[in-house]
């Protein structure tokens, strides 16, 4: 009788081992499961804020050059306005002159000018004379 209560003794430790060991097994699975998904939110914890970063720079990135192109464009408001007042300016002169009678200062006239003014003038054309049209040239 001792022999077969050992036997089944040895039976049943067996079947609890058999039992013990799957359910080593089944948490082993798990633990590695577990592993496995801590590691892919690991992963992605660290690519958002690979990608957080990446996002802040270029904000940073933007907002700068969005203040290039203010400064940029304040400074090309500027030269139109300046050139707009530069081109009110010069219409108001413009205007003035227009408004008083032209005069112009001749130099005093000696003998000399007044001979080579005369030299210089075409001979005066009778009011019937007609001019020579030129002849059309060949080509």
């Amino acid at each position: 009788m001792k022999l077969d209560d050992l036997k089944k003794a040895a039976a049943k430790a067996q079947q609890e081992l058999q039992l013990a060991e799957g359910k080593a097994a089944e948490l082993q699975r798990r633990a590695k499961t577990a592993k496995a998904k801590t590691e892919q939110a690991r992963l992605r914890h660290k690519r958002a804020r690979k990608e957080a970063k990446q996002a802040k720079k270029l904000a940073l990135a933007t907002e700068e050059q969005a203040r290039e192109q203010r400064r940029a464009w304040e400074k090309a408001q500027k030269r139109v306005s300046k050139a707009l007042k530069k081109l009110v300016k010069a219409k108001a002169v413009g205007a003035k002159k227009a408004a008083k009678p032209a005069t112009k200062k001749l130099p005093p006239s000696t003998r000399k000018t007044q001979k080579a003014a005369a030299a210089s003038q075409s001979p005066p054309t009778a009011p019937g004379a007609e001019k020579p049209t030129p002849a059309s040239p060949t080509v």
